[in-house]
């Protein structure tokens, strides 16, 4: 009886001898973006919600990070109303590209590129493979948080927008994806 009281006991003990692991992602700012296109120039030419949303990393290991798109058809927007039947209702989730900037200038992605479905994501930071770590610059994947570490660990994202006129007019959704994983 002794026996098994021992050893239950050590393997409830057991995990808080590891060292903690940290790996957090956390939206701040703009979980909720809404276009609202009015005329026809900005169907055509598009348009920049600049700073929209803003997220923070915080991690004890090197860490990757990818954006993607989430939708009940992948890649293609979900239509919750529509307001005619004219023109297509299978919009591209490409139509909607994103920006990452981080004060440091770290991301890998440095201007404007179209969303895909999260099954093919875009590395922001990192890749699929194990990366070496990079303490500085570009792909900078080093442990850390955004209060000592600001330049590196916050992102502001802006939004660009392109439906043209060959959509049919209505109310659409789709959800983007920020992943933070450790990088293996």
């Amino acid at each position: 009886m002794l026996r098994s009281l021992g050893f239950i006991l050590l393997l409830t003990l057991s995990p808080s001898l590891l060292p903690a692991q940290t790996l957090d992602i956390t939206m701040t700012r703009g979980t909720m973006i809404d276009f609202t296109f009015n005329t026809i120039r900005q169907y055509n030419n598009g348009v920049i919600m600049a700073s929209a949303s803003e997220f923070t990393i915080e991690s004890t290991v090197e860490w990757d990070l990818y954006v993607g798109t989430q939708t009940l058809t992948p890649g293609q927007w979900d239509i919750l109303d529509a307001y005619s039947s004219a023109g297509t209702d299978v919009v591209p989730v490409s139509i909607l590209e994103i920006r990452a900037v981080s004060p440091g200038g770290t991301s890998q992605q440095t201007s404007f590129f179209q969303l895909q479905d999260n099954s093919s994501p875009v590395y922001l930071i990192g890749s699929a493979a194990d990366d070496i770590l990079t303490t500085s610059g570009v792909g900078t994947n080093d442990p850390g948080d955004p209060v000592t570490d600001p330049f590196t660990h916050k992102f502001r994202i802006d939004y660009r927008l392109t439906p043209t006129i060959a959509y049919t007019p209505g109310v659409y959704s789709l959800t983007i994806v920020f992943t933070v994983a450790e990088d293996l």
